[in-house]
């Protein structure tokens, strides 16, 4: 090997070590005092280390998931509300439904109050008013 060879070897191993091959400081101190492992001062250890935790970390958070799937299905449904809250808390949640079965309702009610073509009006019986009971039956 060449001494330009073995020069840059050299320079590859500190950086990768760290200042004479002895593991940086910033990635724990020599007694381990900071909760670093000392075997962990390499730039390669540290990674790996530090992979081991994400892996640690996605377990643990697929296991919360976990019982928040389960917490949610043991929640009771809400109780029923009554109608003037029902209808706000309805309207909160969701006002495109709530107005269209609105609208729905009022349409269906306007086509029971409209006579029918075959049905003529009777003498004062005004436009939007339902025929009398006995008419509907018969």
């Amino acid at each position: 090997m060449t001494p330009e060879q073995e020069a840059m070897l050299r320079d590859v191993q500190v950086q990768l070590r760290g200042p004479g091959l002895a593991g940086w400081p910033q990635l724990g101190d020599d007694d381990g005092t900071d909760g670093s492992a000392i075997s962990e001062r390499t730039v390669v250890e540290a990674l790996g280390a530090a992979l081991r935790q994400i892996g640690e970390l996605r377990t643990e958070i697929a296991d919360l998931e976990t019982t928040v799937l389960e917490l949610t299905g043991q929640t009771p449904p809400p109780a029923e509300l009554p109608w003037p809250l029902s209808l706000v808390a309805a309207l909160l949640e969701n006002p495109a439904a709530v107005i269209g079965e609105q609208i729905a309702r009022w349409e269906s009610l306007l086509d029971a109050l409209r006579p029918k073509p075959d049905e003529a009006p009777q003498p004062g019986q005004r436009a939007l008013e339902a025929p009398p009971s006995s008419e509907r039956q018969g």
